[in-house]
C-alpha cells in the first residue's frame, strides 16, 4: 500500500494529517509491511499505520504507554485492530522471531538511550529484526549548532548527552533481576557524526538524512535529524 496515488498525490484520507505520520506512511508504502515500531509510546504511529493497511508491531518499555495504546483498540474497526499488536518490552533486549522490511524509531525514541551501550543495544535490536535489504528510519533531536562548535573546542567522551530536553514520559522501576530501566525524564541530542558512527559500528549504512518530514535535505541548523539506514 502506498501513501500516494499513482500520480503522486496525497489521498484525501491523509490530507490534514501530521507531517511525521504522512512521512512514515509513505515509507511503509514504498517498503511494505509488516512494520516494527520501537519506542511506540501511546501507539500514535503504530495505529496510524494500521489504519492505512499495514500490519504493525509497537514496542515500548513503559507498561503505562502500552496500556494507553491498547485503550484505543475498543474504538477502532476490527480490521484495523487486527493489524496491530503492542508489546511491553525493553527495546534494548527485544528479540522477536519475526523479521521486518521496515523498522521505525519515531518521536525521538532513540533520545531515551542515555549511554553508548544503550544506543548500541538499541541498534543491535534494529539489526536483529530487519529483513535482508530492510530499512531503519529514525527521527531524533539535533543539537544546536553552538553546542557542536563548543564540543569541537572542548574534547569530551563520545556520545555524552548534550542539553537535556524534558519529556512527558514516566520513569520506570527496575524489574527484579532486570536491566536498569530506560530513563524517561529527558531526551538527549546526538550530533550527526555520532549517530553515523554508531550506525556504522552496528553494520548499518546511512542512506539519506532529512531535516524535515517534507523531505528537506538535512543541514546542521535543523532542529531534528531524520535518518534512513539499511544493512
Amino acid at each position: 500500500m502506498s501513501g500516494n496515488d499513482i500520480r503522486g498525490r496525497t489521498p484525501l484520507s491523509l490530507v490534514g494529517q501530521d507531517p511525521d505520520l504522512l512521512f512514515y506512511s509513505r515509507q511503509a508504502g514504498e517498503r511494505g509491511g509488516p512494520v516494527l515500531v520501537l519506542g511506540s509510546a501511546n501507539g500514535r504511529v503504530a495505529w496510524f499505520l494500521a489504519g492505512h493497511g499495514f500490519a504493525t508491531v509497537g514496542v515500548d518499555a513503559s507498561e503505562v504507554m502500552i496500556r494507553s495504546a491498547e485503550e484505543r483498540r475498543a474504538d477502532e474497526p476490527t480490521e484495523v485492530s487486527d493489524r496491530v499488536r503492542f508489546i511491553a518490552s525493553d527495546v534494548r533486549a527485544l528479540r522477536l522471531p519475526e523479521r521486518f522490511p521496515l523498522v521505525l524509531a519515531p518521536q525521538h525514541a532513540m533520545g531515551l538511550m542515555a549511554t553508548r551501550d544503550d544506543l548500541e543495544a538499541f541498534l543491535a535490536t534494529v539489526c536483529h529484526h530487519l529483513s535482508p535489504g530492510g530499512t531503519f528510519i529514525y527521527d531524533v533531536l539535533n543539537p544546536p549548532r553552538e553546542a557542536i562548535l563548543r564540543d569541537e573546542e572542548e574534547p569530551r567522551a563520545p556520545l555524552e548527552p548534550r542539553r537535556p530536553v524534558f519529556a512527558l514520559h514516566l520513569r520506570e522501576r527496575k524489574p527484579p533481576g532486570g536491566q536498569a530501566p530506560i530513563r524517561r525524564l529527558k531526551l538527549r541530542h546526538f550530533a550527526p557524526e555520532e549517530l553515523e558512527e554508531a550506525l556504522t559500528g552496528c553494520g548499518l549504512t546511512l542512506r539519506e538524512r532529512f531535516g524535515r518530514f517534507d523531505g528537506k535535505p538535512f543541514d546542521l541548523e535543523d532542529s531534528r535529524q531524520i535518518g534512513v539506514a539499511g544493512l
